[in-house]
């Protein structure tokens, strides 16, 4: 059996819903933030992510078409409101872009680990290699605008150091501890996750 002819298994549909739903919802938002952007470079960004989407969107229909199923309504023109007022700033615009870059680097890769199909495998590396694409284009367009909020810095001891008591994970907790590097680096991308939903609910909201 032609490995492009496998019939797509539960994971193989559910990661391309969510793929479209997703990319839908990101692309009713990036549109409204282009509407509003004043800053050309930022601007050139966001067509980069619009177009790109565009075309992944026609291979995820493809994909879904073939298998028999519906394609998923997601996000439509009827939630984009083209009159609304600006509610964020041109920087705002950008940094939401990088982190969502983030999550469809993620998203990507997960999508990939579930995947058999070699069209599947060669459509999520693409979308993988986009999403890289983007991430250095606003990662480097936050370090030229001096805008770019780094992690912690971390100062290393003389010499390795090994867990020997129970103190290491109930200080976390209780009596308090340093962090360790690996979990400043979850708390310091939620950090910078949660700030910026925050002020999406309130602008949206």
């Amino acid at each position: 059996m032609e490995n492009d002819n496998l019939k797509l298994t539960s994971s193989e549909i559910g990661t391309l819903w969510g793929e479209y739903v997703n990319g839908t919802m990101i692309e009713i938002v990036n549109r409204y933030m282009i509407s509003i952007l004043e800053d050309e470079s930022i601007k050139k960004v966001f067509e980069i992510a619009i177009d790109i989407w565009e075309k992944q969107k026609k291979q995820l229909v493809s994909f879904i078409e073939k298998e028999g199923f519906p394609v998923p309504i997601g996000f439509t023109e009827s939630d984009l409101n083209k009159g609304a007022e600006r509610l964020f700033s041109d920087l705002f615009c950008l940094n939401y872009l990088h982190i969502m870059t983030i999550h469809g680097l993620v998203g990507h890769t997960t999508a990939l680990s579930v995947s058999v199909r070699k069209d599947l495998r060669e459509f999520y590396n693409s979308c993988d290699n986009d999403a890289k694409s983007i991430y250095d284009l606003t990662i480097e367009l936050l370090l030229k605008k001096g805008k770019f909020q780094r992690d912690p810095y971390f100062y290393p001891k003389e010499s390795p150091e090994f867990i020997s008591t129970k103190d290491f994970t109930d200080g976390f907790f209780g009596k308090g501890r340093l962090l360790s590097a690996t979990e400043l680096i979850s708390i310091s991308l939620n950090i910078k996750k949660s700030i910026m939903a925050k002020t999406l609910s309130i602008g949206f909201s």
